[in-house]
């Protein structure tokens, strides 16, 4: 007999059968042998008042209702029409608990059907769709689905999206269809009977591998393939590139901007000159200056001409990979190969995958595994990044990735290692884009180096470039951690020794064992009484984590210096003694024991080289003690920095590069470029400025409310309160998408405890997103970017590392002014530093932080022609401050203040936003 599978969407009252909500729409889509046989469309009156909320998200007026049936009336018909069938829904639960709560309230017998969910469904077998929610997947996937949110419509999408589940499915390798069915039985409700049936029907057809894939080892995998560049068409002569670009960009209906044509040709002449003076622009948002680099880079790279790009973030660099790349090769008349270069722990290791024992899994990593498994029949790259963040893959990344230390792969599976191909691809690419941490981290041993003969390097956001650079050249010792692994470690090296001398044929190892195992106890010991040393000294002013600059006097009074010395002798002792053992062919043989000690001995390796800071006396280096308790465990490490790291960021970057681009919106401070100067360490650069291609001073507003108390004034709760009341009373009601800016987590938090209350009871069709409460940053991202009107709190990065393209800001509000906290050590030792050079820290090195922050921060609204934006700045030191005016000069120019109370505010803000 042919199955036949009732594909079902409600609309209710609202979400809580429970509170009262009940069934305003039945749709219902009917499928046998993948034929639609049926579709049914019933209005229910609820008896009761549909709410205004779902009247708007569904088109269903209380007039609607008011002459249909009530749910006693067709429950029959229901009832009788899904008996026998599969239950299928889009997030199953909610449709198949509601109708069923229904059924029993009415008398009817309750559902007993199969259901299958085509959310997890699409999550397994699409792994790297960035939303999950119908109506992306009905553009996605191009389904019928006139009208969103009407259960007929709604159903029918999602009958075709489950066909082209069953199709993707059918199609899938036997092998990874073996490991699906395999894995199924964690799936929610009759999930697991979908992919049974699609392993069962390959089993029996057999049909051939897919184009692409082979099998390997076990592994369905998807074949490498390298493009092979034309080269020559891009070294034809062009003098004016201006008409070039104008030609590709009009073929593609993109806006044409006088801005961003001079910038192109200003690059493209730079790449050509033969100079020795590195070029500075800086680029007003709303320039596209993205495509402004890319597009003339693509002219003149090749493989043995490489230009690196390398920007702020890793988010930013996916967004250059997916959406700016993708649009510069639909403008190019030949093949350009792009690589993207990122750190190994972002690759899948395939050996340890392989070596993965699926039936120890716990739920959600099964779930996870089953969407891995599909991704690598589509994937070149690897990188995890590919997938969704709907996958939540945290729980498995240290399972299935690279380590940092760790080499490409070998033997069986070096033919196919991901990290491998990634460097071969890197070295035949023309262009390479890339993130500052990575370029940071690996500027002295990248690959590329020795396969090119010279490599041009654009600093995309080069302002925060010397910042990343000393974030990742600071040195630490995890003190705590390396305490808690000797101890282990010492357990498990006494019971190796008993076992040896219980065996009469074993090698003698008795000597050497004992003497590592006396080095390892007394590098633990020291460990733990540094530790309480440390922490001891703190004692007033610990609380469950923070961090301590450890200035001079703390280190004299504590012996800190004496510390590290002991700590680094007893570490050369410990890695003596340890290989004298290693030597040993029943040691190296022990296929337990070896990889520890081989794993504790690199541990040790590393942090002896990282002790060797800490002895060093150099100008403008700072320690950092940073603290932590989980319940009664606690994590303590020293950090050693520099301040300055200008000088050896210019060595570096002229040592490996032909010629560099620093670009951003925000290169100069006080109409300078000395601050910049300084921080990269460039004596002289070539200068360049390309202003916004719009009007701000017509499109741009920026207001600040008379009628609030000073936020400076006020602690963290009373502030929330304030912040609450001007977003409920100014920004809310315009239900629009707005961008709110903290300079702290707890302020952060505190927002969003109160906000969410009073959205859910006054503003229902706002979402709002938090950072570190809704996910990754690329999900908020996602969904900010999709919502019709969102409130998004955001801190640290969303001040100048997001990159909101197409006008998706509308209204900016400015909490406080982007000032660094002045406790935090860092802080602590730049007001030391200066003051040692007779010289004030908040003048050198923090106001120009926060003016490049507040100009960076405005540079998210207006991005589009027909584009308009509002700043609310709820911070009244930009007008009252002795450094205001220096403060305004990162404004556009032409954009002044206005100051007036909430009422004014928000009707000029309407009128404006209207126009």
């Amino acid at each position: 007999m042919k199955k036949t599978y009732a594909i079902v969407d409600l609309e209710t009252t609202g979400s809580s059968f429970k509170r009262g909500d009940r069934i305003i729409q039945f749709g219902c889509t009917l499928l046998q042998a993948d034929e639609i046989i049926q579709e049914i469309n019933i209005t229910i009156n609820p008896g009761r008042k549909i709410p205004d909320i779902i009247e708007k998200l569904t088109g269903i007026k209380n007039k609607d209702v008011k002459e249909a049936p009530y749910f006693e009336d067709v429950c029959d018909f229901i009832y009788n029409t899904l008996e026998g069938c599969i239950f299928v829904a889009h997030n199953v639960h909610f449709d198949y608990h509601f109708l069923d709560s229904s059924l029993r309230e009415v008398g009817m017998p309750p559902l007993s059907l199969p259901a299958m969910d085509t959310v997890e469904l699409t999550k397994i077998l699409y792994p790297t769709l960035s939303s999950y929610r119908l109506g992306d997947l009905s553009n996605y996937f191009v389904l019928t689905h006139d009208n969103a949110h009407d259960a007929a419509s709604d159903a029918h999408a999602t009958a075709e999206l489950f066909l082209q589940l069953k199709k993707k499915a059918n199609n899938l390798p036997l092998v990874t269809l073996e490991k699906l069915n395999f894995l199924s039985a964690h799936c929610q409700v009759d999930n697991d009977s979908f992919f049974h049936e699609s392993y069962e029907t390959a089993k029996e057809i057999r049909s051939p591998l897919p184009q692409q894939i082979y099998v390997k080892n076990g592994l369905a995998l998807k074949e490498k393939e390298i493009l092979s560049e034309q080269t020559a068409y891009r070294e034809k002569e062009v003098t004016d590139f201006s008409k070039v670009a104008v030609r590709l960009m009009e073929n593609q209906g993109l806006e044409i901007r006088a801005e961003q044509l001079e910038m192109m040709q200003s690059l493209f002449s730079f790449h050509q000159a033969e100079t020795a003076l590195n070029l500075a622009i800086e680029a007003a948002p709303g320039i596209g200056k993205t495509l402004a680099y890319l597009l003339p880079a693509a002219y003149q790279a090749t493989p043995k001409n490489k230009v690196l790009i390398s920007t702020s973030t890793l988010l930013l660099q996916e967004q250059i990979m997916d959406d700016e790349i993708t649009r510069l090769r639909k403008m190019l008349p030949f093949e350009l190969q792009v690589s993207s270069l990122k750190g190994k722990t972002n690759i899948i290791h395939l050996e340890k995958l392989a070596a993965l024992a699926l039936g120890s899994l716990t739920k959600r990593e099964s779930l996870i595994m089953m969407s891995v498994f599909v991704w690598l029949t589509e994937t070149e790259s690897g990188d995890i990044s590919e997938l969704s963040q709907a996958q939540n893959f945290d729980f498995l990344w240290e399972k299935l990735t690279f380590e940092s230390h760790e080499a490409p792969l070998k033997g069986k599976w070096a033919n196919d290692d991901f990290f491998a191909f990634n460097n071969k691809k890197a070295e035949q690419s023309s262009l390479i884009v890339t993130n500052h941490s990575f370029l940071s981290h690996h500027i002295d041993d990248l690959a590329i180096f020795d396969q090119t003969e010279s490599i041009d390097l654009i600093l995309d956001e080069a302002h925060q470039f010397p910042r990343v650079y000393q974030d990742a050249h600071k040195k630490t010792v995890a003190l705590s951690i390396l305490k808690r692994r000797l101890k282990r470690f010492g357990y498990f090296l006494r019971d190796f020794r008993e076992a040896i001398e219980k065996d009469a044929n074993g090698d003698s190892l008795d000597y050497d064992l004992f003497n590592l195992e006396f080095a390892i106890d007394q590098l633990y010991q020291e460990c733990a009484y540094s530790e309480e040393v440390l922490m001891r000294s703190l004692i007033h002013e610990v609380g469950e984590k923070g961090e301590v600059y450890l200035d001079e006097n703390f280190q004299l009074e504590n012996g800190t210096k004496n510390i590290y010395k002991k700590i680094h002798r007893y570490i050369l002792e410990a890695r003596l003694a340890a290989m004298r053992c290693l030597d040993k062919s029943c040691l190296r043989n022990d296929p337990v024991m070896w990889p520890r000690a081989k794993a504790l001995l690199d541990d040790l390796d590393t942090v002896q080289v990282n002790l060797q800071y800490f002895f060093q006396e150099r100008a403008g280096t700072y320690h950092v003690l940073h603290f932590a308790w989980d319940k009664d465990l606690l994590s303590l490490e020293i950090e050693t920095n520099q301040i300055d790291y200008s000088g050896e960021i210019h060595s570096k970057i002229k040592d490996r590069f032909k010629r560099t681009v620093y670009l951003s919106s925000t290169l100069k401070v006080d109409k300078s470029l000395d601050y910049f100067k300084n921080k990269i360490g460039e004596a002289e650069l070539q200068e360049g400025h390309f202003d916004s291609p719009y009007n701000l001073s017509e499109r741009l507003r920026i207001f600040l409310p008379d009628d609030i108390t000073a936020i400076t004034c006020l602690d963290d709760k009373r502030a929330a309160s304030q912040i609450v009341l001007t977003l409920r009373e100014i920004v809310l009601p315009q239900q629009r998408k707005a961008l709110v800016l903290f300079t702290s987590n707890r302020l952060l938090e505190e927002v969003h405890n109160q906000l969410k209350n009073v959205v859910s009871a006054e503003f229902a069709g706002t979402e709002i997103l938090a950072q570190g409460f809704s996910g990754s940053r690329r999900r908020m991202h996602n969904r900010f970017m999709s919502a019709d009107a969102a409130i998004l709190l955001g801190s640290a990065s969303y001040w100048e590392g997001i990159d909101f393209s197409d006008q998706a800001v509308e209204i900016l509000v400015i909490t406080r002014l982007p000032f660094d906290p002045p406790h935090r050590p860092e802080s602590v030792a730049f007001q030391a530093y200066h003051q040692d050079q007779g010289k004030k820290a908040f003048y050198e090195e923090f106001l120009p932080r926060a003016m490049i922050r507040l100009k960076q921060g405005i540079g998210r609204l207006v991005r589009s022609r027909n584009a308009r934006g509002v700043v609310i700045c709820l911070d009244d030191r930009l007008i009252k401050s002795n450094y205001s005016k220096r403060m305004q000069l990162m404004l556009p120019e032409g954009v002044g203040i206005k100051v007036a109370d909430h009422d004014e505010i928000k009707t000029e803000i309407q009128e404006f936003l209207k126009k």
